[in-house]
């Protein structure tokens, strides 16, 4: 695992001090040791403004005998590689980027959320099969055969229309009938549903093969 200069400093200072990291969370606060070293991993997994890492990171100029702007500059140095990560990852998704699009149902969330997450989720109820091979100017038409043979979306009701991903900075919005209704300039998703068992994450579309 990634070890970001958050960690480095936390546990370097530790070492120097001479106590572990269940007392370094007692010393801020936690009567539950476990739950405690938990939020810690969590800070030093990258997370720097959940209320468990704030309070985290208030107590540790006190706890690790430092000054404040010692702490600041872990943050800051952290923050700076999580946005070059970030950065990272936009870029590869773009090289990747695929037109994709999305049928709309009259309800905006799933009527049995756990059901829709565990039998394929998004994947399965609201993507439209885009034949891109075919060029974008059959993707409307390619949507619309779509909704006429699908117009119940499960767990959303009757579908409303469709959203076309064209570019990663070009989205559009249309009814049913193919009327365009409004143009983006924003990447569209319907969200991702998180099925999680004993703190492992399962991908929806494992239980629904």
């Amino acid at each position: 695992m990634k070890q970001y200069p958050i960690q480095s400093f936390v546990d370097n200072r530790l070492k120097e001090l001479g106590f572990w990291r269940g007392e370094l969370v007692k010393r801020c606060g936690y009567k539950n040791v476990s739950k405690g070293v938990r939020r810690l991993q969590k800070l030093y997994s990258g997370d720097l403004v959940s209320p468990s890492s704030c309070i985290l990171l208030a107590n540790f100029p006190h706890v690790l005998a430092v000054e404040q702007e010692t702490v600041i500059q872990a943050i800051k140095e952290t923050h700076a590689e999580l946005d070059a990560e970030d950065a990272q990852r936009d870029a590869e998704w773009r090289a990747a980027f695929q037109p994709n699009a999305f049928v709309l149902g009259t309800s905006l969330r799933p009527s049995q959320i756990f059901a829709f997450g565990l039998t394929g989720g998004v994947e399965r109820y609201l993507r439209i099969p885009l034949d891109i091979s075919r060029g974008s100017d059959t993707f409307i038409e390619q949507a619309m055969k779509y909704l006429n043979a699908h117009p119940q979306v499960p767990f959303f009701g009757p579908s409303t229309g469709f959203i076309i991903n064209y570019t990663p900075d070009r989205t559009e919005h249309y009814d049913k009938e193919g009327n365009l209704l409004n143009v983006l300039d924003s990447y569209y998703y319907p969200g991702t549903v998180r099925l999680t068992i004993s703190g492992r994450e399962i991908p929806p579309g494992l239980f629904a093969k």
